[in-house]
């Protein structure tokens, strides 16, 4: 198994990014409707924020994947801090083998502070995520559900 390299995302490696970002939205079945020029100027801003950090997962000298994080303030925890982990992907033709197990790993132990609470949010309609981070150790805390309003009044 070749070791996982965490790099710093930069300017050139935005389009890279969209497309795995694009190819993040279709396999967890989000509805997001943003092209590919609209996801490489959201990594964009994420990169010039300051508080937010991409890291390209590479193994071999080849990108496996992204992740996108930040620390965050937290009251219930004793640092004062958790990270929210915003997009963590791994492209397709590398899936399975502990690639993604691999990369996490990295992420925690090279990029977190030590005992920290790490957040995320997995579709519903994302059953591999789901079963992705719960073999990850991750446990569910919230469920966040929604619906429409009517499209019209109701004459009450």
């Amino acid at each position: 198994m070749s070791a996982i390299t965490l790099r710093r995302a930069s300017e050139a490696d935005l389009l890279r990014i969209a497309s795995m970002n694009r190819e993040l939205i279709q396999d967890e079945g989000h509805r997001n409707p943003m092209t590919l020029v609209q996801l490489e100027d959201r990594a964009r801003e994420f990169l010039c924020k300051g508080d937010w950090y991409i890291d390209l997962l590479e193994t071999d000298g080849k990108v496996a994947g992204f992740a996108t994080w930040r620390e965050e303030d937290d009251i219930t925890e004793l640092s004062g801090k958790r990270i929210y982990l915003r997009q963590f992907y791994i492209a397709r033709d590398v899936r399975g083998g502990g690639m993604g197990r691999r990369a996490f790993e990295a992420l925690m132990s090279q990029r977190f502070p030590p005992d920290s609470r790490i957040l995320l949010e997995v579709l519903h309609s994302n059953p591999g995520g789901q079963e992705f981070w719960a073999k990850m150790d991750f446990t569910p805390y919230s469920q966040l559900v929604e619906r429409r309003s009517p499209a019209t009044k109701s004459k009450s």
